[in-house]
């Protein structure tokens, strides 16, 4: 046996200070803005810059004839760094290794957790808190879950340290209320005049103070039809059929907490790596939200009706904050009307006022500050209009003033619903519709197009086809949901994993099966089928209705292999045979 150098007495004081960094209480100096890396590695600094031969030589005075490695490196593969097995079965069977072997699992096991809270644009202790409070984050192991929320804890009480006295002020964000009102627009067209390799569309900019134009509320409102895909439409005064457009401001927009700044800094987890953080993709669907509360305003304008409040609901992973929210309040803040002076932002437990004719935009760390402040200018006869993007954190919306207009934005869950429904008995439901394959088509052309012309790529890499492809293989396995099938690789295996592991909830009962495939009238959502269905809109005997259906081919196909190898009744069979879906396949 070799000497080994370090004392008996000397080793457990070096057990006792790993363990305790181990298990270290997280810092106290977190804030909001520190990122979540920060957090999540704390407790792992050092072990990348200890070497093989610094520990054989603590240990053993010896080097063993090894090639000098980073311990991580010898970790991961012992049998490599030393071949003698006796020799190799010493060092590994020392207790500071084993103790260091803990370390290493830690640290793999917080260094994949970064990369997946990164591959869902998840970078700061911020965006963390926006997320959970929405509770949008899934399959995040539980102790870094564990970590993150210490640590938004300390941070939230830092915050609040700092606001002592000041709870009520909020805080003008420089340049955002210019940002949102001048963000550029684009259209994404399609045309014979673009060439193979081009998916058929291109890109068109729309110079600043031109005039925009959009689907009229005609087209806007036609229902899709499933078996006839939409190819876009003939817009007066757009060259080519308008497929999607584009809203760009420079410090991104309220459902990201105007963090445009601090994303660009970090790299990008997407399909095509594209930076689309101050990007809001404008669909049809969007513009025809815009065109039911613009119709209200105008009548609540011209003394003929009041303001009505509205429920939008949608799938989750489409975009209703990002491209609905980001619509509505571009056009609320360009609306004519001098009596509608104030838009107010609500998102992820914090909220936005935006002053028209100051033009600027104030911040609201707590949202019932910012309710104080609506009463406050209620009182004194000012008017002007809520959007508000529903979380876990969110206040009631009976706290909301009643005399502004109001819309709601959601996903199809009943909890949320039981929460706002008998607060807002009279609201007004929106259903707004997945994306149609044109449309993700389309976010693809407007990706490469920037990256060309920013010429973070070159052209010969391009290739619109391939991406297409591993784009369309994604829609048809998990749905069409910008979150997950525009995002890396590993996010969106992690949500296939996640779709496959609710169809495995789901109970092997016929009647079961049969619910979710032969009532689309009805809503599934019950915190697993929110992965499994999608929310559209269909015309039923001349009645528009809201329809839940599988979420894409796949789940179609499972559901309905499952439901032919569960126990049958003569019944269900009938029912599922000779279902709408079935009969349209």
């Amino acid at each position: 046996m070799r000497p080994v150098r370090a004392s008996a007495e000397m080793e457990r004081t070096r057990v006792a200070a790993t363990s305790h960094e181990v298990v270290a209480q997280p810092s106290v100096r977190w804030t909001l803005d520190n990122v979540v890396e920060d957090v999540l590695m704390e407790d792992c600094g050092g072990l990348s810059d200890m070497g093989l031969h610094d520990f054989l030589m603590e240990h053993f005075e010896e080097d063993f004839g090894t090639v000098d490695v980073s311990m991580c490196a010898f970790i991961h593969n012992p049998g490599a760094c030393i071949g003698d097995d006796r020799s190799r079965e010493e060092v590994t069977g020392l207790e500071p290794y084993k103790e260091l072997l803990g370390k290493y699992e830690l640290y793999k096991t917080m260094r994949e957790g970064v990369d997946s809270l990164h591959d869902m644009r998840i970078f700061s202790l911020r965006h963390w808190e926006s997320v959970a409070a929405a509770n949008e984050v899934e399959g995040i192991d539980d102790s870094l879950r564990g970590k993150l929320n210490a640590a938004l804890l300390i941070a939230r009480r830092n915050e609040e340290r700092m606001m002592v006295g000041n709870a009520s002020s909020g805080v003008e964000i420089d340049g955002g209320y210019d940002a949102v009102v001048n963000a550029r627009w684009s259209y994404v067209v399609r045309s014979d005049e673009y060439g193979g390799g081009t998916l058929g569309m291109g890109v068109l900019g729309v110079v600043p103070r031109e005039q925009v134009h959009l689907w009229s509320e005609a087209q806007a409102n036609v229902i899709p039809d499933p078996w006839k895909p939409w190819e876009g439409d003939v817009v007066s005064g757009v060259s080519g059929k308008l497929v999607m457009a584009v809203l760009s401001s420079q410090k991104g927009w309220p459902y990201m907490l105007f963090s445009a700044d601090d994303v660009r800094k970090e790299r990008v987890q997407s399909l095509t790596e594209y930076n689309a953080v101050c990007d809001a993709y404008i669909r049809k669907e969007d513009l025809r939200v815009w065109h039911i509360v613009k119709k209200n305003i105008d009548e609540w304008s011209s003394g003929v009706g009041i303001f009505l409040p509205f429920l939008l609901i949608g799938t989750r992973g489409i975009g209703k904050s990002c491209g609905t929210g980001s619509l509505l309040l571009y056009q609320l803040l360009h609306s004519p009307l001098e009596r509608l002076e104030v838009v107010a932002y609500f998102v992820s437990g914090r909220a936005y006022i935006f002053h028209r004719k100051e033009r600027r935009v104030v911040y609201y760390r707590k949202q019932s500050a910012a309710v104080g402040k609506i009463k406050g200018m209620t009182r004194r006869g000012i008017c002007g209009y809520i959007i508000f993007d529903i979380g876990k954190e969110s206040i009631g919306a009976g706290d909301l003033v009643g005399r502004w207009g109001i819309i709601l934005i959601s996903s199809p869950n009943e909890k949320k619903f039981q929460k706002i429904i008998p607060q807002r008995p009279h609201a007004l439901q929106i259903y707004i519709c997945c994306y149609e394959d044109v449309e993700l088509k389309a976010a693809l052309v407007w990706e490469r197009h920037w990256q060309l012309e920013k010429k973070l790529i070159k052209l010969e890499d391009v290739n619109l086809e391939n991406d297409w492809k591993v784009l369309k293989e994604r829609i048809g396995m998990i749905g069409p949901l910008p979150r997950y099938v525009l995002a890396n690789k590993s996010a969106y295996e992690k949500r296939l994993k996640d779709v496959k592991s609710a169809l495995g909830l789901i109970s092997h009962d016929i009647d079961r099966y049969s619910e979710l495939l032969c009532n689309p009238h009805k809503w599934h959502e019950n915190g697993t089928t929110h992965k499994l269905m999608k929310v559209t809109r269909r015309r039923v005997h001349g009645k528009l209705m809201c329809w839940d259906e599988p979420i894409s081919t796949y789940v179609w196909k499972e559901l309905q292999r499952r439901a032919f190898t569960a126990p049958l009744t003569e019944d269900v069979i009938r029912r599922v045979l000779f279902s709408e879906q079935a009969q349209s396949d």
